[in-house]
């Protein structure tokens, strides 16, 4: 069985117990614009994730976000890698396809676009982002309650996983959507 792509620890180092809990809250970002920020168990990060990228209007672009090389250690500057206008389908199974990077690594970040500029975030701890609060997202929250319980965002210490496995996974993720590196962006 896989590690979850992150979890709580004590000051020392050891796993204290806490499972991230079910739910979301708005949450109003620095600049004004509205976000909802999604915590579940690692168990349903995959579904949860599912319904919410279903929600966004199709073509879809996608920012993969190293922030780590498992070989290397953290990166100085996070690696950005792009493509533009894929088939929902096409990129949902890609993803499908590798479980232990996407659900289980926290090398990276996952940016997904909708064609109305409505965005999907999966970070590095498993914390799921739907930027604006849009009323899709919520229906697609149908079964999370809301709360003001803070996820594995809100922890102070974490321990992030990095698997052999993800490796050739993140490779393959890279080539068969065809995305590009782009420094454009930090």
């Amino acid at each position: 069985m896989l590690p979850p792509k992150a979890v709580s620890v004590t000051r020392e180092g050891e796993p204290d117990g806490w499972v991230p809990p079910r739910g979301w809250r708005a949450q109003v970002a620095a600049d004004g614009s509205t976000r909802l920020v999604i915590s579940v168990p690692p168990s349903e990060l995959p579904a949860t994730w599912l319904a919410l990228a279903q929600a966004l209007g199709a073509p879809l672009s996608v920012r993969y976000l190293q922030l780590t090389d498992r070989a290397r250690g953290q990166l100085p500057k996070p690696r950005n890698f792009v493509a533009m206008d894929l088939p929902a389908d096409r990129l949902l199974a890609a993803l499908s396809a590798r479980p232990a990077l996407v659900w289980h690594d926290g090398r990276h970040q996952l940016w997904v676009r909708g064609r109305f500029g409505e965005q999907l975030v999966l970070d590095e701890l498993g914390v799921l982002y739907g930027y604006p609060d849009d009323p899709a997202f919520r229906d697609a929250l149908a079964g999370l309650p809301e709360t003001a319980t803070v996820g594995m965002d809100g922890r102070d210490y974490v321990r992030v996983s990095f698997l052999a496995e993800a490796d050739a996974e993140e490779r393959s993720l890279i080539e068969e959507l065809g995305l590009r590196e782009w420094s454009g962006v930090g």
